[in-house]
């Protein structure tokens, strides 16, 4: 299974490697390969969104998290098409907008580290972890 994705990561490293000689624009390749990345992250997201409950905690982190991926989006876009306006058309495009979308992506992370927080109090998981780690205290002094 490693061996597997390692290979894959290889193969990938060598193609961009590839069109990006071809190419010439290391910038732009890497860009729309981002922007590739991350359309195919939103596509898994919405379906793993679609297979949850209505209402669950999981759900509404799922909902979070596509914010998120967005956000990046937008970023991810907004630096590619100013590249190739500069490019093409040796245009000025604002700089402060990709701060802005950044800036969205770090509060929505704070918001999906809330929820994960709730999550973990709504289950109980900081009880049942300090429990596990008195069971494994026990046990090592057991030896």
């Amino acid at each position: 299974m490693i061996a597997e994705i390692i290979s894959y990561i290889i193969a990938i490293v060598f193609g961009m490697v590839a069109v990006i000689k071809i190419a010439g624009q290391a910038e732009i390749v890497l860009g729309a390969l981002t922007l590739t990345f991350g359309i195919t992250a939103v596509i898994w997201v919405v379906k793993a969104r679609k297979s949850l409950s209505k209402g669950s905690s999981l759900r509404s982190l799922t909902t979070h998290f596509l914010f998120t991926l967005f956000f990046m989006l937008t970023f991810t876009v907004w630096n590619l098409v100013s590249k190739v306006m500069m490019l093409n058309e040796g245009l000025n495009v604002p700089s402060a907008p990709p701060y802005l979308f950044i800036s969205l992506v770090y509060i929505t992370f704070v918001g999906i580290a809330y929820k994960i927080k709730k999550l973990g109090e709504e289950f109980g998981f900081s009880r049942q972890s300090a429990e596990i780690k008195k069971l494994i205290r026990n046990r090592k002094k057991g030896r």
